[in-house]
């Protein structure tokens, strides 16, 4: 499951400007999802819902690079011992209930990151590879709801 993980994430790691083209894939699909939780982000404040200039402005790219590259260390962590990375999730769970993020959200941001793959990998993103990210997702977003619960106390 990993292995397909790490194996089919170098493939959107070979696109030009990755980092850039993927994020702004991803949070197009977050608010195409859930228009809700456009509010929750800073960067998105000063913007109307759906404006293109929100995805040109700069605090929008630095924030969804910074996601892509959180996935990217994430893919690396993954291995036969998950604890270190699930403990950075953790914490990071924490810092995302600062922000408003509930556990629900969580569910989003998979189906957009499923989405995102599925566009970024066209046929190579297959139901083998659909199953391990998102079992893969599962497992991680489990760690930081689990931060995010104990923030919430």
């Amino acid at each position: 499951m990993a292995a397909q993980v790490i194996e089919s994430w170098k493939m959107v790691k070979g696109i030009p400007n990755y980092e850039e083209v993927a994020g702004e894939m991803l949070f197009r699909k977050i608010f195409e999802l859930a228009p809700q939780v456009h509010g929750m982000f800073r960067f998105a404040k000063e913007f109307e819902p759906g404006s293109e200039d929100l995805y040109q402005s700069e605090r929008f790219m630095k924030h969804a690079t910074g996601v892509i590259a959180t996935v990217d260390t994430a893919v690396s962590m993954l291995g036969p011992d998950l604890d270190p990375l699930m403990d950075v999730l953790y914490e990071l769970g924490k810092k995302h209930a600062q922000y408003g993020a509930l556990p629900a959200h969580y569910a989003v941001v998979g189906r957009a990151l499923i989405d995102t793959l599925q566009v970024a990998m066209g046929d190579k993103f297959t139901n083998e590879v659909k199953t391990a990210w998102a079992r893969v997702y599962d497992i991680l977003s489990t760690s930081m709801i689990e931060g995010a619960e104990e923030a919430y106390e």
